[in-house]
C-alpha cells in the first residue's frame, strides 16, 4: 500500500511567514529541525526537533489564515493549549498517557508550542497491512478508552439539554457550507438530489434544516449526559502507541479539540469510527470519483483509491459492539439509550465537516506547480460525497424507525 502525503509549498505568503517563524523559534530553542511531519489533518506545521541536550521535541505552529473554519483557526489552536492545561491540572491521573506541553509562544497572528517527542505509531497501524491484526487494534483501543474513561471522562457528569445534535452538528454544517460551495464541483452542492453509489440522497442543508425544524426526530437520540472534556477530536492519529509494558500497549494521547466545557463522549467515539470508515485511508490513498463520463451528472460513485483497508472495515463493523461491551465505556452511557444512533448520525456529520476542513487551508496546501500528491479538492470531495451518503441513510432510518441500525448503516461501506 502506498502512503500519499500533501506537501506544503514554501512560497505561498503563509508558507513564507511560517518559515520565518520556524527559523526564529528554532534559533530561540537552539534546536535543529530533523523532520517535518506532513501526515495529519491539521493546517498547523509540525516539526521534529533535535535539542541541544540530544533529546527530541515536536514544535507545532499555527498562523492565522483568513477563512479557516472553526477548529482550524488560530483561536481554536489557542484553546487547545488551555485544554491541555486543564486536563493536566484537573485530571492528573491522565498525565501518564496524555501529551505534555513544554513551552508556548505567541504573536498577534500566530501561536506555537513544543511537546516531547514520543517514538510511536498510530493506534490503527496494526490494521493497515496486508495481514491486519484486528485484535491488537482492539487491545490498543481498550487501553486508550479505559484510561480516558477512568481518569478523565468520569471525573465530571452533568445533565444535557435536548438539541445538542442540532446545535453541534447541523449548525456546524450550515456554518461551513459556504466553503464547500466555493470550491467543490457545483453539481455536488447545488442540486437538490445527488445519487451517491447508487443511493438517492437529499441535499445536506435540507437534512440540517429538517433536524432543526423537527426536534422530535433526535430528541431520543440527543445526549442525556455530558462528561469531563478529556479530548473532543479522538481520530486515530491522535492516539499514539509508544511501546509495551507488562504485555499491554502504552499510549500517548495528543491534540485535543479545544474545548473547556462538559462534552459528549459519543462525539469522540464517532471520530474513531470516521477514521476507520473514510478519513485515515482517504488521506493516505485519496479517492476514486466517477461521474460516468458526465461531470454534470447528479450520479456519482466514490471510494478510497485501492479500496478501504480490510482491517479498517472489520474494525469499523465491530466498533459499536466493542463500546457496548466495554467495562468502562458502557457505564458512561447506561442512561443514554440513544447513544448508538447518535454515534452513527454524528459519523455522517463528521465526514461533511471534514470536507470543509480539507478546504479551509486550501491556499496553503494547493500549488499551481503540481506540488501536491493529493488534491485538497479530491480529499474534500471524497469526504463530502461519502458524508452525504452516510447522513442520508442515518436520517432516513431515524425517520422510518426512530433509531439507526449499526449493521445496515455500515453496510454502506460495501456499496
Amino acid at each position: 500500500m502506498t502512503t500519499a502525503t500533501v506537501r506544503i509549498p514554501e512560497q505561498t505568503s503563509i508558507g513564507i511567514r511560517e518559515n520565518e517563524l520556524i527559523e526564529e523559534l528554532t534559533s530561540e530553542l537552539r534546536a535543529n529541525v530533523e523532520e517535518e511531519v506532513t501526515e495529519g489533518g491539521s493546517p498547523a506545521r509540525l516539526l521534529r526537533l533535535l535539542m541541544p541536550d540530544g533529546s527530541r521535541q515536536v514544535l507545532k505552529l499555527q498562523v492565522e489564515m483568513p477563512g479557516a473554519v472553526d477548529g482550524h483557526d488560530l483561536e481554536s489552536f489557542r484553546v487547545k493549549l488551555r485544554q491541555i492545561d486543564k486536563i493536566r491540572a484537573d485530571a492528573p491521573a491522565l498525565r501518564e498517557v496524555y501529551t505534555d506541553k513544554l513551552r508556548e509562544f505567541h504573536g498577534h497572528d500566530w501561536s506555537a508550542y513544543t511537546m516531547p517527542y514520543y517514538p510511536n505509531e498510530d493506534i490503527a497501524a496494526s490494521i493497515r497491512g496486508e495481514d491486519p491484526r484486528v485484535e491488537e487494534f482492539f487491545d490498543r483501543f481498550d487501553v486508550t478508552m479505559t484510561a480516558l474513561a477512568e481518569r478523565g471522562w468520569s471525573l465530571e457528569e452533568s445533565r444535557s439539554e435536548p438539541g445538542q445534535i442540532s446545535e453541534i452538528h447541523a449548525d456546524r454544517l450550515t456554518r461551513r457550507f459556504w466553503l464547500l460551495e466555493k470550491h467543490l464541483p457545483s453539481q455536488y452542492t447545488s442540486q437538490e438530489r445527488l445519487v451517491v453509489n447508487g443511493v438517492p440522497c437529499r441535499h445536506p442543508l435540507e437534512i440540517a434544516k429538517l433536524l432543526s425544524e423537527r426536534p422530535e426526530l433526535t430528541r431520543h437520540v440527543d445526549a442525556t449526559r455530558l462528561h469531563f472534556p478529556a479530548h473532543g477530536d479522538l481520530n486515530t492519529r491522535n492516539v499514539l502507541i509508544t511501546g509495551e509494558r507488562d504485555g499491554r500497549p502504552t499510549v500517548r494521547i495528543i491534540d485535543p479539540r479545544g474545548t473547556l466545557q462538559p462534552w459528549d463522549i459519543v462525539y469522540d467515539w464517532g471520530k474513531v469510527l470516521f477514521s476507520l470508515t473514510v478519513w485515515d485511508a482517504g488521506l493516505r490513498e485519496g479517492f476514486q470519483i466517477d461521474t460516468a463520463g458526465d461531470p454534470s451528472s447528479p450520479e456519482v460513485s466514490v471510494h478510497q483509491r485501492g479500496g478501504l483497508y480490510p482491517g479498517y472495515r472489520t474494525a469499523a463493523q465491530r466498533l459499536v459492539g466493542a463500546i457496548a461491551q466495554h467495562a468502562h465505556l458502557a457505564p458512561l452511557v447506561a442512561d443514554d439509550p440513544g447513544w448508538r444512533s447518535r454515534l452513527l448520525l454524528g459519523h455522517g456529520f463528521h465526514l461533511l465537516a471534514e470536507a470543509a476542513c480539507r478546504l479551509s487551508d486550501i491556499k496553503k496546501r494547493a500549488s499551481s506547480a503540481g506540488d501536491v500528491d493529493l488534491s485538497p479538492i479530491e480529499l474534500a470531495s471524497g469526504h463530502y460525497l461519502l458524508g452525504v451518503l452516510f447522513l442520508e441513510n442515518a436520517v432516513a432510518q431515524l425517520e422510518d424507525r426512530g433509531e439507526i441500525d449499526p449493521v445496515s448503516h455500515l453496510a454502506l461501506l460495501d456499496l
